[in-house]
């Protein structure tokens, strides 16, 4: 049985290969299809330069566009978590308040 030799790419390509699948409106496998690589490949490409560039970049809470994927999941997780920390303190409330109307002493 043969196999195929592992190909190699440069860190310029790397580069410049997860540029097209962020600036393109295409689906990952799309970009990755013409582009001649795995999807795979290219998702964990996408994943340790964008991982990378985070670290590098200035404070955690960075502004506007420019946030990435992973800081927008951790903001999404910490305001879902305080949505439903109101929405229980709320509930409390109104049963606290009509137990209250109904037992005046």
């Amino acid at each position: 049985m043969q196999y195929k030799q592992r190909r190699r790419f440069s860190a310029e390509f790397k580069r410049w290969a997860v540029e097209q699948s962020l600036a393109s409106h295409e689906t990952l496998s799309a970009v990755a299809a013409r582009l001649g690589v795995n999807v795979q490949v290219l998702s964990r490409w996408r994943r340790e330069l964008t991982k990378s560039s985070d670290e590098d970049s200035a404070p955690v809470e960075n502004q506007g566009p420019d946030k990435s994927y992973q800081q927008l999941e951790r903001e999404n997780a910490r305001l879902k978590k305080q949505l439903e920390r109101a929405e229980l303190e709320r509930d409390i409330l109104k049963k606290a308040d009509e137990y209250f109307t109904e037992n005046p002493e």
